[in-house]
């Protein structure tokens, strides 16, 4: 029997759910993010030490560029990628919204509606499914360097200091555990929560990696299998690939 209407069926309800979750987070805080000491910053020249006053910081990605730069439907075997609906605003409404409680988890919601404080240059999203049930959304989001370094630290603070859960206008979140750091990229952080929008449960998994000024966002569910939601390995791999050295 053919796989093909089933990968089907997964893939739509996939792309609905994805935008289901982030319409969910569209109402989370501003300009609360937490501070946290970076885990690695590139290499300074004199005795200024920010990461975008450096001669090896990059900059932004454009939009034309970063758009060029996400997955597209075919590059990865196995996986289809479609865009998500309405995610710009979802990402515009989570940065004008009232905030987390505790306002210091700020930037976890942030990460979920694929934006961050400061806000990105540039940004873009896809959200990609298997047979198997696992859905992996991916967000890219152009920043100056120094910035994307201090989004890692305030998302990495955010996580050491939430893990007895928060709330934002939308809905609830538990169990927000620290997992191991990504060895991907520049530098990274990996975790993952319980949110509970509308009375639904779904447990996440979450991945962030900076590669230069560029940081790179995934989190994985999954509709057949709750319990197994690290993002798909495969998809991390091609889309980290196609960004700038």
């Amino acid at each position: 029997m053919s796989h093909e209407p089933r990968k089907a069926v997964v893939a739509a309800v996939a792309l609905s759910f994805a935008a289901t979750l982030l319409v969910g987070c569209s109402s989370s805080g501003d300009d609360d993010a937490a501070n946290g000491a970076r885990k690695k910053t590139p290499e300074t020249s004199g005795g200024d030490h920010t990461p975008e006053n450096t001669r090896s910081a990059r900059p932004p990605l454009g939009k034309a560029a970063l758009k060029k730069a996400l997955l597209r439907k075919g590059e990865v075997k196995g996986v289809d990628v479609e865009p998500l609906p309405g995610d710009e605003a979802t990402a515009r409404l989570a940065l004008a919204g009232g905030g987390a409680k505790p306002a210091a988890c700020s930037p976890l919601v942030h990460m979920a509606a694929h934006t961050s404080v400061p806000a990105p240059e540039s940004r873009g999203s896809v959200t990609t499914s298997r047979d198997d049930g696992l859905v992996t959304s991916v967000g890219l989001l152009g920043h100056r360097e120094g910035d994307a370094a201090k989004i890692v630290a305030d998302v990495e603070a955010a996580v050491n200091k939430c893990t007895g859960g928060f709330r934002d206008e939308s809905g609830s979140y538990q169990d927000v555990v620290p997992l191991p750091d990504p060895t991907e990229g520049d530098e990274g952080v990996s975790y993952s929560m319980k949110s509970t929008v509308d009375g639904q449960r779904m447990p996440l998994t979450f991945t962030v990696v900076r590669s230069g000024s560029t940081l790179a966002i995934f989190f994985g569910t999954n509709l057949i299998e709750p319990d197994k939601t690290e993002p798909a390995p495969e998809v991390v791999r091609a889309q980290l690939a196609k960004l700038p050295d």
